[in-house]
């Protein structure tokens, strides 16, 4: 009787209505290469639960973004998932302005083809190039495609006596390299690294170690600004991006979805003084930050700089001052979030209320 009863409990739960997904890796999978697709329905089409998809979806589905591995199934049901990625992340990155930047000496990863890097090009070449692989490449790498070439060294001695035999006798390492490299581009025989979409993909944010140097990796879509660009607004020439973010470390910050590298000295006060806030969290205090710089890494990443922004006339007051009792503080993003005892007696006395219950009057 008792299992009976909790069957009956657990079919009428919100539990049991959750249903089960029928792949593991429609989100968050480990896989080099992406498995699922993004996709947006417009209000319009969501109110007639139409996404563009072979069979319509529950209008729970609402208008934001899910994910999905197929447009249909073996059971004739689409696998979605309501999943926005760093879509949003994205879009934060973009509202705030900032402009990404780049080292000079070095090429930039999202834009990998000859005009956009800095490097010449003896300094960005090898041999190991010319078999599209690219200049991380593994040891194990280099001699899959060496064995898949077994008369190399032949064909290169013959194409040698024809087209430059002096190199034979004197042997220039520079010269024979070039050589070689001249040798492997314009051959028709000789096997290369086959090129792959797992090559083109970043697994965990890292690009593959046999990716090659010449290949487009994609542009993001974080910033289209231009560096020295000036952004007009009603009060002046905008002259830096302040953003809010939270402190999740001494030295870091969450801002706009991103975790940025921070200068102790500018968010020392800030930090004592979030840390010791009487029944609050430290995660509660939402905190200006001014963004100094966002670069690119050259495994197509995003690495973030921020100094902390002193607000409030607490920070140069102190307890012995006049105003110290009207001092400005940083205003929590919920108040009533680490006080427990305070919003225990608070949904007491509503219960107490409700029900027409007298409280002990507190001594």
């Amino acid at each position: 009787m008792k299992n009976q009863h909790f069957y009956q409990l657990f079919k009428d739960s919100r539990l049991a209505q959750v249903a089960a997904p029928m792949s593991k890796v429609l989100r968050g999978s480990n896989a080099p290469s992406p498995t699922h697709q993004i996709l947006f329905a417009p209000k319009g089409s969501s109110s007639r639960s139409e996404y563009g998809i072979k069979k319509p979806l529950p209008k729970q589905v609402g208008v934001s973004h899910f994910v999905m591995n197929a447009m249909d199934t073996s059971r004739n049901i689409p696998d979605v998932e309501k999943f926005s990625s760093p879509h949003y992340n994205r879009l934060k990155f973009q509202e705030s302005g900032i402009v990404l930047k780049k080292p000079a000496t070095k090429e930039n990863p999202l834009f990998a083809w000859d005009s956009s890097k800095s490097l010449k090009k003896s300094q960005r070449d090898n041999v190991v190039a010319e078999f599209n692989l690219g200049g991380n490449a593994s040891t194990r790498d280099i001699k899959h495609v060496l064995k898949a070439n077994p008369t190399l060294a032949k064909e290169f001695k013959q194409w040698l006596v024809k087209r430059s035999p002096e190199s034979i006798v004197f042997k220039i390492p520079a010269k024979m390299e070039e050589l070689l490299k001249e040798f492997i581009a314009s051959s028709q025989t000789v096997k290369k690294h086959p090129s792959s979409l797992v090559d083109l993909t970043r697994k965990f944010g890292r690009v593959s170690s046999t990716a090659p140097a010449r290949s487009v990796q994609g542009t993001g879509g974080l910033s289209y600004n231009q560096k020295g660009r000036l952004n007009n607004t009603p009060n002046g020439i905008k002259t830096g991006v302040i953003a809010p973010g939270r402190l999740v470390a001494d030295r870091e910050a969450a801002i706009n979805g991103f975790v940025a590298s921070l200068n102790e000295r500018t968010v020392a006060l800030q930090n004592n003084f979030i840390s010791n806030a009487p029944g609050k969290h430290p995660r509660q205090f939402v905190l200006p930050f001014k963004i100094s710089e966002a670069e690119l890494t050259p495994t197509g990443g995003i690495r973030m700089y921020a100094d902390g922004v002193k607000v409030g006339s607490w920070i140069q007051r102190t307890e012995g001052g006049s105003s110290y009792a009207n001092r400005s503080n940083y205003v929590a993003s919920n108040p009533y979030f680490g006080s427990l005892s305070e919003r225990n007696s608070r949904d007491a006395t509503a219960l107490e209320n409700l029900l027409g219950l007298v409280s002990k009057n507190k001594s």
